[in-house]
């Protein structure tokens, strides 16, 4: 990809909204190093500088993808520095040791983002973010570089205003990278939710688990092991999960009786519909509706 963009990069104070949406963009930037040029700028902040040799920690994650060029990124003192090349990304993590830069007889085009926030924690944490593997493997390139085009042409406007929408750029990002890594993994995921959506649609009407499989040209067996895998639990646990919750929104929400909720979602009987309500929420359906209704008293109601 040849950018038009001019180098730039921007730092932005942290944002009480931001914070809240899970996802703070904190700096952008764009470079084109050209060869044997200096590296990195020295007009970056000092907590941001850093040198072929002694490297740098950084307080958050950083996404950076290589568009042109080559080079070499080391993370973590211990490992081994690895090759990076045009149409790749990594991901750098909050305190840890990192160093990269362009081959110098070559140089490189880098865009990165710099994020804070529990969305990245929670990716990391549920191992979405391999700490081990810093380049990404197989990335949705033109995916990745397109958003970059929105994060520069909305930070060179005017980036403190955009905060948020940029934050949701960083998302974004995160999505894009934290998606199948390959087309086996593409497949399965399409399967399981094709597989999870019919459950949802079907929870008032539960059909045989078998005719889901055939409708989806799956052996039940493959399914239902796939299924657990991806999901923890079981078809017909996930299937009783979502009537349970349509129950609710049923009582919440309507003036069925019991018995008349039990029906609408397809109970055998009123008491097989509240001894798996119960089971699932500790409480009778009786005593949801009521509670419900107080907490609504309460909204409503107005000092006198």
């Amino acid at each position: 990809m040849r950018d038009n963009t001019e180098n730039y990069f921007s730092y932005i104070p942290e944002s009480r909204l931001c914070h809240t949406l899970g996802c703070t963009l904190q700096s952008s930037g764009f470079t084109r190093v050209p060869p044997h040029a200096q590296y990195p700028a020295p007009t970056h902040p000092v907590d941001h500088l850093f040198g072929r040799s002694q490297g740098r920690v950084l307080q958050a994650y950083q996404i950076v993808c290589i568009s042109e060029g080559r080079g070499r990124i080391q993370l973590g003192r211990a490992s081994k520095p690895q090759d990076i090349r045009a149409g790749q990304v990594f991901v750098l993590l909050p305190n840890v040791w990192h160093r990269y830069a362009p081959e110098p007889s070559v140089g490189w085009t880098e865009h990165w983002v710099e994020c804070k926030g529990t969305a990245f924690d929670m990716a990391l944490n549920s191992g979405l973010l391999d700490p081990t593997r810093p380049i990404v493997r197989n990335p949705n390139i033109a995916l990745i570089e397109d958003t970059f085009a929105e994060v520069h042409k909305l930070a060179q406007q005017d980036a403190v205003g955009h905060q948020p929408v940029l934050s949701m750029l960083g998302l974004k990002l995160l999505a894009i990278l934290a998606g199948p890594r390959n087309a086996n993994e593409d497949s399965t995921n399409k399967l399981v939710n094709t597989a999870r959506m019919l459950l949802l649609e079907r929870c008032a009407a539960p059909r045989p688990m078998e005719e889901i499989a055939e409708e989806l040209n799956v052996s039940y067996s493959t399914l239902r092991r796939t299924f657990r895998t991806h999901t923890g639990m079981s078809m017909k646990e996930y299937q009783m999960s979502a009537r349970v919750q349509k129950a609710k929104d049923l009582l919440d929400n309507t003036e069925l009786s019991i018995k008349g909720v039990a029906a609408q979602l397809g109970f055998s009987s009123a008491f097989h519909f509240s001894n798996q309500f119960r089971k699932s929420v500790a409480c009778s359906p009786s005593d949801w509706r009521a509670r419900f209704g107080q907490r609504q008293d309460r909204r409503v109601s107005t000092p006198e």
